[in-house]
């Protein structure tokens, strides 16, 4: 019985790896997939990705349950099933974090853009900042010109600022998530190992 078990985790092994790879493809997207700053749309997006990604793994667990007792003719007990199954949770949740890792990248440097924009309004927002743009411009109406772009610097400061406010909350989120994938990987991988080498001690 320990040698077709060596073969079925081996073969789960393998059916994991390819459907975590699918998992994390979007983390190698081109384009940054953000989130949006919308949290009723964020938890619905999520609610979505994780019934497809559920979907997915009942599929996937059931080909590969039917297709190896068809080929290997071995009925494993539910310990062995649940460790089998186990081991490609395990590979989801870890394709899971690289992509949250990927995120916490992408907002951080969203938010260090966000920071030195707003550094950079506040120094154009100066008196004598504003005063020695309107004297480039040769006006006769300087006052006018000075409330202007008073009013418009003003405006896109609010602006950014809103939007640092919400790359922040997103990006603690992100690390929430991050800190709380990274436990469940490592209590399952812990479990998951401890079981297998018991599994396949006399292999």
């Amino acid at each position: 019985m320990k040698r077709p078990l060596a073969i079925a985790l081996i073969t789960a092994l393998a059916l994991a790896a390819a459907a975590g790879g699918q998992t994390a493809a979007p983390a190698r997207s081109d384009q940054p997939a953000y989130r949006s700053a919308d949290p009723v749309e964020n938890i619905s997006n999520d609610v979505a990705r994780t019934a497809r990604a559920v979907e997915a793994l009942s599929r996937s667990w059931a080909e590969f349950t039917k297709t190896f007792s068809t080929n290997q003719g071995l009925q494993l007990d539910e310990r062995q099933k649940s460790l089998i199954l186990a081991l490609e949770v395990l590979n989801r949740l870890e394709a899971s974090l690289a992509n949250m890792q990927k995120l916490r990248f992408d907002l951080t440097e969203r938010q260090t853009n966000a920071t030195t924009r707003i550094a950079q309004l506040n120094d154009d927002l100066l008196p004598e900042s504003i005063d020695r743009w309107v004297s480039l411009r040769g006006t006769t109406d300087a006052e006018a010109i000075r409330n202007i772009r008073r009013q418009t610097l003003s405006r896109q400061l609010r602006e950014w600022q809103t939007l640092l406010l919400q790359i922040t909350r997103e990006l603690d989120s992100t690390l929430a998530d991050i800190r709380r994938t990274e436990l469940q990987v490592k209590g399952l991988r812990d479990r998951v190992f401890a079981e297998a080498e018991r599994q396949l001690a006399d292999f």
